[in-house]
């Protein structure tokens, strides 16, 4: 028996909500902690675990998706295309889907026989791309090979490495190669193993026949070309244990490939710039994936707005990606612009400049003063460049009619900005940008000296506004 219960990011009180659609929470309170430091830390994604026969199917949904009979179908959309995004700008170091699987998890998501098991054949996928590499990896490899490891002592005891020993300012630390048997056979007899464990603890007729023969392939394949230590037993508590550890540790290939057998688990996540921190789990019936929906959208954004730059010969600039900031010195003080994006026109010599929030915007005191604050800094401070500057604000959803506003804060200049919705509706994702191209000026008849002198004023100004709105 499957239950299905879905959660809105931000979720103030879990408990409560669960009660509020008649759930008792009692049963499996302990499995919620995760759930609630996800939720408190504004991620959304999933969390399956199950108790007392029941498989609960707790989905977290982002903002722009409104709990409903198509609620999951429409997030897992959203999840497929976040890793669209991420395929292609490599935002993060969690497990990718490869293109061709993507492809087919799409497909999958539009069939309307599989809309009783949509999140099922997501996580169908996610397996898929796990088994592919590691099939991939004993594919390129014999039982065993000798291959050349960096070593460092302040002795020499192997072949010196003249290129690393250059380098080192530690003159203490000297750099050597040793040769050293990689036994191949016992990788395979752990990744073989862990196979069984997935099958007989992980696995579910509900991700489909497929699947457990692609794993059941993978096994027949170890056995016939590795030698496989019969009678091997292997835990999930061993699997993360320091021996295993230390079995893959010594090439960063053979640290991915534990990474990937750990991933069966769902240990995906887990990772930080690939060492390897696995926080202890023995519940192997659990399955958990979260994103930060905020960091999503504003790559999502960057991939909508970089095609409109591509298409209508623009230049543009992200921060996460070839960097917005730009250093100022104002009264000798340091000062920077920093927005998420900068779209250029060369032609006319215009940088428009765009902020992109993660909120829907249904009434005008959601646009919040720090953020059109700091947007009215940012293009001043880019106006220095010779530049006109159009600043825009942008979110997924704004429900007033209004889009374009003119503030007065300081009673001596206006400041104008533009919202813009760039929307998560992805079969429509182009989104009909339409930017608003008014040429704008620098006064050319005021002199250098007191153009500069204003700068530096109107900065100061800005920067003690933006710090009194912040909280």
């Amino acid at each position: 028996m499957y239950k299905t219960i879905f959660l809105k990011e931000n979720e103030k009180d879990i408990f409560q909500t669960l009660k509020n659609q008649g759930i008792k929470t009692e049963v499996f309170e302990h499995h919620l902690a995760e759930l609630f430091n996800r939720v408190y830390n504004n991620y959304v994604g999933y969390y399956v675990f199950k108790q007392d026969d029941i498989v609960y199917k707790m989905i977290v949904l982002p903002k722009t998706i409104e709990p409903s009979e198509h609620a999951e179908k429409e997030f897992v959309d959203y999840l497929l295309h976040y890793y669209r995004i991420k395929n292609i700008y490599k935002l993060d170091k969690e497990k990718n889907i490869p293109k061709s699987l993507l492809q087919l998890a799409f497909k999958s998501n539009k069939s309307q026989e599989n809309s009783h098991k949509l999140l099922e054949m997501f996580q169908s996928h996610k397996y898929r791309a796990i088994l592919q590499d590691l099939e991939s990896f004993f594919k390129r490899h014999k039982n065993s090979k000798r291959v050349k490891v960096d070593y460092v002592s302040q002795s020499v005891k192997h072949k010196l490495n003249l290129k690393q020993n250059i380098k080192e300012l530690n003159k203490t630390k000297i750099h050597q190669t040793q040769s050293k048997e990689v036994v191949f056979s016992m990788l395979a007899t752990i990744t073989y193993n862990a196979l069984k464990l997935f099958i007989s603890q992980k696995y579910h007729t509900k991700y489909g026949t497929e699947l457990l023969n692609e794993v059941k392939k993978l096994q027949s394949t170890l056995l016939k070309k590795y030698k496989i230590e019969r009678g091997y037993k292997l835990s999930l508590s061993s699997l993360q244990g320091i021996k295993i550890t230390k079995l893959f540790s010594k090439t960063q290939e053979n640290r991915q490939l534990l990474i990937d057998i750990k991933s069966l688990f769902g240990f995906e996540q887990m990772y930080q710039d690939n060492d390897i921190s696995i926080e202890y789990r023995q519940d192997l019936t659990t399955t958990s994936f979260f994103i930060n929906p905020s960091d999503f959208y504003e790559w999502y954004v960057y991939d909508i707005l970089k095609k409109y730059a591509d298409n209508n010969g623009k230049t543009i600039e992200f921060d996460k990606k070839e960097k917005t900031k730009t250093e100022y010195l104002l009264n000798k003080e340091p000062k920077s612009s920093n927005p998420d994006y900068i779209l250029t026109d060369k032609e006319h010599q215009i940088k428009i400049m765009i902020d992109a929030k993660w909120k829907n915007v249904t009434e005008f005191r959601d646009i919040k003063s720090s953020d059109y604050l700091k947007l009215k800094f940012d293009a001043f401070l880019l106006e220095k460049k010779g530049y006109g500057v159009i600043p825009y604000l942008v979110y997924p959803n704004i429900s007033i009619e209004e889009k374009k506003f003119n503030m007065s804060l300081d009673n001596s200049s206006i400041f104008t900005f533009n919202t813009l919705e760039i929307d998560m509706e992805f079969e429509t994702h182009g989104n009909g940008l339409e930017f608003d191209f008014e040429v704008k000026k620098l006064q050319e008849n005021i002199d250098k000296e007191s153009q500069i002198e204003a700068y530096k004023s109107r900065a100061e100004t800005l920067s003690n506004e933006i710090a009194s709105y912040k909280h």
